[in-house]
């Protein structure tokens, strides 16, 4: 919900989702941007058959195409806009004894950096790329940028409750800018939404938050 609310990019045609699961972040973003055409990727089969489902069955079913296939065998004959991604961020650390679910949730170290450079790859000169990423990965990913020459322009520290830093939204692309931080809390002291995330969310909740 965070990261799909998040995902902003007016300007662009073209976007790809990588790793999209049931496709959720996907309808998100088709809601948002009603002229974006989006290639939603998975590496599982059973992630597509879901997000195939679920587009269907949406209102956003001809903006987006669910493609089968891992990130590091896809070669498509464009460019994108827009890149967004909840990507494996836990590393090796945590992982899980289904195969299914680690696949989905860690990366091996070497891997991140192969990653990266993939995006950058298939971003366009004046793309963007908006991930949703771990505290504890953060410098890995940030020196993989570095190395690719991906520029971080904005990174939201996501608190799920205050003093409780749970995951950051990064924006990058290709061009340098000065570096915009911001903090986004979910959730006050006494549990409750904040206002800020109501506001930021509202769109894509079908009643309003308590």
């Amino acid at each position: 919900m965070v990261l799909g609310s998040f995902c902003s990019f007016p300007e662009a045609k073209t976007a790809l989702d990588v790793g999209t699961g049931t496709g959720v972040l996907s309808l998100m973003v088709a809601q948002t941007h009603p002229n974006l055409v989006i290639d939603a990727l998975d590496v599982d089969a059973q992630n597509c058959d879901l997000a195939k489902y679920n587009s269907e069955n949406s209102p956003f079913a001809r903006q987006i195409n669910v493609l089968h296939g891992d990130i590091f065998n896809f070669y498509p004959k464009k460019k994108y806009d827009l890149i967004f991604s909840n990507p494996p961020f836990h590393l090796e650390s945590l992982k899980n004894d289904t195969e299914r679910i680690s696949t989905a949730k860690h990366f091996q170290n070497e891997e991140i950096d192969s990653f990266i450079q993939k995006l950058s790859e298939l971003l366009t000169e004046n793309g963007k790329i908006i991930m949703i990423f771990s505290c504890d990965g953060l410098y890995e990913l940030m020196k993989s940028m570095t190395n690719h020459k991906l520029y971080i322009n904005e990174i939201i520290s996501i608190y799920g409750k205050p003093k409780s830093k749970k995951r950051v939204v990064i924006t990058c692309s290709k061009v340098m800018s000065i570096l915009l931080e911001k903090d986004f809390l979910i959730r006050d002291i006494a549990g409750n939404y904040s206002k800020e995330y109501i506001e930021k969310t509202k769109e894509f909740h079908g009643t309003t938050l308590d």
